[in-house]
């Protein structure tokens, strides 16, 4: 993560009507928080937020918050951000305070790399189901990104956060079995294995960590 220095000015009211006046002025609302500071209500032009997140580590980039009436910078972390679907644009961002030397928890982006087997040889596609994954490490230690070889994906076959392994000082936490991706057959590759076998039943696909089914469930 990337030090990104950044001037923050303290919101004076809180209100509904308060912050859409805001808005229309293009300075989002927010508030800062932890290591023992009292909630602090806080504005920042757009502009200013979008170039703190604009470098490698996006929305996990350290923030070096220079806040008007305080004389040391605050170092903190994007914590939550709302974002108006509609119109695409971030209404109201929570910043965390934070120690260097204590850890933190963040979603990292999921990049998959490689050539599939299971694409480039049977003809099938990848499902990527898991965009983010949530590490803890040191605020310093939290990577960019979190790259996944998919090159020996085969159809049938999904990789889960179990199966990596991670390459810093970090540690992967959450549901160990959530699925990350999968290789999947498509209707042109079934048919093509239909073909194969001359009218027979295509062979079903496996899952990684699956038991194969015996010959009485096969026979069924």
């Amino acid at each position: 993560m990337s030090d990104t220095a950044i001037d923050i000015t303290k919101r004076e009211a809180a209100s509904t009507r308060a912050n859409k006046r805001l808005r229309k002025l293009d300075v989002i609302p927010g508030v800062l928080y932890g290591q023992g500071r009292e909630p602090l209500s806080i504005q920042i032009e757009r502009v200013k937020l979008r170039a703190a997140f604009s470098g490698d580590a996006g929305r996990n980039a350290i923030l070096s918050l220079n806040i008007d009436g305080e004389k040391e910078p605050v170092t903190a972390i994007l914590k939550a951000m709302e974002i108006d679907r509609v119109r695409d644009r971030v209404t109201h961002i929570d910043l965390m305070a934070i120690s260097m030397s204590e850890k933190i928890t963040a979603p990292v982006p999921v990049h998959l790399i490689g050539d599939p087997d299971g694409v480039k040889l049977d003809g099938g596609m990848i499902e990527h189901s898991l965009h983010e994954i949530l590490v803890a490490a040191l605020p310093g230690a939290v990577p960019t990104e979190i790259n996944v070889d998919i090159t020996d994906l085969r159809i049938g076959h999904s990789l889960h956060v179990r199966d990596l392994t991670a390459e810093g000082s970090y540690e992967f936490i959450g549901d160990p079995d959530a699925v990350i991706c999968s290789c999947v057959v498509t209707r042109a590759a079934m048919a093509s294995s239909a073909s194969a076998e001359e009218g027979g039943e295509p062979a079903q696909p496996t899952v990684i960590g699956e038991e194969p089914a015996g010959d009485a469930e096969s026979a069924e």
